[in-house]
C-alpha cells in the first residue's frame, strides 16, 4: 500500500480539541522544548507552549501571534509524523497544505527544524500592516456543483488569487474591495463563504512583504529531502534544494493547486492511503470532493 502523510495549514489550531490531541506524545513535548529553547537563545524570550495552547483563539491566531502558531504548528506536526515513522515505517510521498510545507519539509530532512524555527520567526517579524491590505476567504459551491471556466475567468478579472483546495471549494486571497465583490457574486450564485484569515495569503499582494527579506533569505539552507516530497503549488515532486528555498520564499504568494496535487500523487504515483498527520482534520474533509479512489485515514487513529 502505497502512502502520503498530508500536513494541515494554519488552521490546524482553531479548535481546542485538535491543539491537545497530540500534546501528550513524547516527540512533540521535545519539539515544544527545542522550540523553546530557540526562542529564548536566539530572540531573548521565555516562552511556554503549554500556556499558548490554551489562550483564546482569537488571541493565538492575532497578528503578533501568528508565526508562534505557525511555530507551534510544527512542533505537533514534525512529532506526529515522526511518532508515526517510528510505528509505522516511512511514507512513499509528504505533502503539505500551505503551512504545512513547513513541517512536511523538516520531516523530510529539507529544512531542520531549528533553522525553520528560527527563519519562520525572523522573516514573519517585518508582516505590521499586513492585515491592511485584505484577507483570505473561503467560497463554497453548492453540493453537486463545481466552479467553471467562466467562473475562474470573472476571478481573474476581478484581481483575486484563487487556491483551487476541491471542485467545489476554493480559497480566495485578495485585497478587501475585491473580495466584497466575490461576496457580492456568492450571494447571486448560491455559494457560501467564511473567513479564513484576516490577511491575504497566498496571493500577490503579499510580495512586497516577501521582497523585504529577500536578500537575508539567501542565506537559508535547504537539502535534498531523505523522503520524496511533492509541491502541493506546482503539483510537481520537490527535489532541488534551490527550488525547495525558493519555494520557502514565494509560497506565501502562490496559489494552491491541493485537488490537482492529490489526484496526481494518486494518478500518476500510485498512492492509495492518505494519513493526516493533523491535528486538525480540514484535509480529511476535503477528500471526500477530489475525485480519487484511496483511503484517508487519521494519525491518531493508527496510534492505538
Amino acid at each position: 500500500m502505497a502512502t502520503a502523510y498530508i500536513f494541515p495549514g494554519l488552521n490546524a489550531l482553531i479548535r481546542k480539541s485538535d491543539r491537545n490531541r497530540f500534546t501528550h506524545l513524547p516527540e512533540v513535548q521535545s519539539y515544544f522544548t527545542k522550540a523553546e529553547d530557540i526562542i529564548a537563545n536566539r530572540f531573548g524570550k521565555k516562552f511556554s507552549f503549554k500556556e499558548f495552547l490554551e489562550l483564546p483563539t482569537e488571541e493565538i491566531y492575532s497578528i503578533q501571534n501568528i508565526s508562534l502558531a505557525a511555530v507551534a504548528i510544527c512542533a505537533i506536526q514534525a512529532g506526529v509524523a515522526e511518532r508515526m515513522r517510528e510505528l509505522h515505517g516511512s511514507p512513499d510521498w509528504v505533502m503539505g497544505c500551505s503551512l504545512g510545507d513547513l513541517a512536511r519539509a523538516v520531516f523530510a530532512g529539507a529544512y531542520t527544524f531549528e533553522d525553520a524555527i528560527y527563519n519562520h520567526i525572523h522573516f514573519t517579524q517585518r508582516i505590521d500592516g499586513i492585515d491592511q491590505i485584505g484577507r483570505n476567504i473561503g467560497v463554497l459551491a453548492p453540493k453537486g456543483e463545481t466552479f467553471s471556466e467562466e467562473d475562474y475567468k470573472w476571478f481573474d478579472e476581478v484581481a483575486v488569487d484563487v487556491s483551487c483546495l476541491t471542485p467545489r471549494f476554493l480559497n480566495v486571497g485578495g485585497r478587501y474591495a475585491d473580495l466584497g465583490k466575490v461576496e457580492e457574486r456568492a450571494k447571486e450564485k448560491g455559494w457560501n463563504t467564511m473567513n479564513i484569515l484576516d490577511y491575504p495569503a497566498h496571493s500577490r499582494y503579499i510580495l512586497p512583504y516577501v521582497r523585504a527579506v529577500e536578500s537575508d533569505f539567501a542565506e537559508v539552507r535547504t537539502y535534498r529531502p531523505q523522503i520524496p516530497v511533492f509541491s502541493s503549488l506546482s503539483a510537481q515532486p520537490l527535489e532541488d534544494p534551490t527550488l525547495i528555498k525558493e519555494e520557502f520564499l514565494l509560497s506565501i504568494t502562490r496559489t494552491i493547486h491541493w485537488s490537482q496535487a492529490v489526484q496526481k500523487l494518486v494518478n500518476e504515483k500510485g498512492i492509495t492511503r492518505f494519513i493526516n498527520i493533523g491535528p486538525c482534520r480540514s484535509l480529511s474533509g476535503l477528500m471526500r470532493d477530489i475525485p480519487v479512489d484511496v483511503e484517508t485515514k487519521e494519525a491518531y487513529e493508527l496510534m492505538n
